[in-house]
């Protein structure tokens, strides 16, 4: 074929259209205007569960933009009210309870100071659930002390921890015995103590619509769709290949005869560290709660979600998508 047959008119003016096309979509694209934001607070507060919780037992902790669970429930008459620097266990014994999302805990670690009084505070004992969890010298000052806990110490839902003080006597008076600033519960029985100066275990930033887990937990936000709603979506990226999530958006059936509406995807931090989750709903409004289960397996890893959106019905902003098929 000659040179010059490549320079006919026609092929020419194709590639001319066709240019002009592409542009003028480019344009358009830029000038479409983006999904409306999630509203990330809803009429109550988000909550993050922790899988493995580092409980704070300070009256100025926690950030106020999300309810952090488990809250430990202290025996009355056996804790001082919460203070800045923590709460004091009372007279020889003090117990509390505290509701677990999930069990098989190995270690927990005691950040705690014991009293200056007489007589004063030399050792602490453990019970988990009536399981003997050990003893721990105690040393002067704000110090972390780690406790091996037997199998099947902790369990799903409600347990009871009792504090005891061998030697602080059985008189009728309480005086305070030691100061609890924070108390972990984990999996892994080599955990560092120093987990428990961490970041908070979930940020919220409500105006840039972005949500940051840096532990193992549920984070449940509430929702009220008003509007015909076609899709939920969002950005996500994990700081490493390791771990995954489980996206839900569950409406609730209480009060008929149907099971919960759940919604869910999942997503593997091992097949793709970044991508998007795209939840459809279908056009349905009402009351919902968006949860979102972490499972971050190495230590200095986070979750980090963006661009939370709500993609209405006949939005033209929404595009066929051009990757694979979608998660189940």
């Amino acid at each position: 074929m000659e040179f010059r047959r490549l320079l006919h008119p026609l092929p020419l003016l194709l590639i001319f259209v066709f240019v002009a096309v592409a542009v003028a979509d480019l344009v358009q694209e830029l000038s479409e205007e983006p999904p409306p934001p999630l509203e990330l607070a809803g009429s109550t507060d988000p909550r993050f569960e922790t899988l493995e919780p580092v409980i704070d037992f300070r009256s100025d902790r926690g950030d106020p933009a999300v309810e952090i669970r488990p809250t430990p429930k202290l025996a009355q008459g056996q804790w001082s009210a919460p203070r800045p620097s923590g709460a004091w266990a009372r007279g020889p014994a003090a117990a509390l309870s505290i509701e677990l999302a999930a069990s098989g805990h190995r270690v927990l670690i005691l950040e705690c100071m014991p009293t200056s009084d007489r007589p004063p505070t030399r050792a602490v004992n453990l019970v988990m659930n009536g399981i003997d969890c050990g003893e721990a010298a105690l040393d002067p000052g704000w110090k972390r002390y780690r406790f091996i806990l037997p199998t099947g110490a902790t369990r799903l839902g409600p347990n009871r921890l009792a504090l005891s003080f061998p030697g602080a006597g059985d008189g009728k008076r309480k005086p305070r015995r030691l100061l609890v600033r924070r108390l972990g519960l984990f999996h892994e029985e080599d955990v560092d103590v120093a987990i428990l100066d961490a970041a908070a275990p979930v940020s919220l930033d409500l105006d840039a619509d972005r949500a940051t887990i840096r532990s193992s937990g549920i984070l449940e936000v509430p929702l009220v769709l008003e509007d015909r709603t076609d899709a939920l979506q969002m950005r996500y990226r994990f700081s490493s290949a390791l771990g995954g999530a489980v996206v839900e958006v569950v409406q609730s059936q209480a009060g008929t005869d149907g099971a919960d509406d759940v919604v869910r995807t999942s997503v593997s931090a091992e097949e793709e560290v970044s991508g998007r989750i795209r939840i459809p709903l279908h056009g349905r409004r009402g009351a919902y709660i968006l949860r979102i289960r972490a499972e971050l397996v190495a230590p200095d890893n986070r979750l980090l979600l963006s661009s939370l959106r709500l993609v209405e019905e006949g939005d033209p902003s929404r595009r066929p998508r051009t990757a694979g098929p979608p998660r189940s």
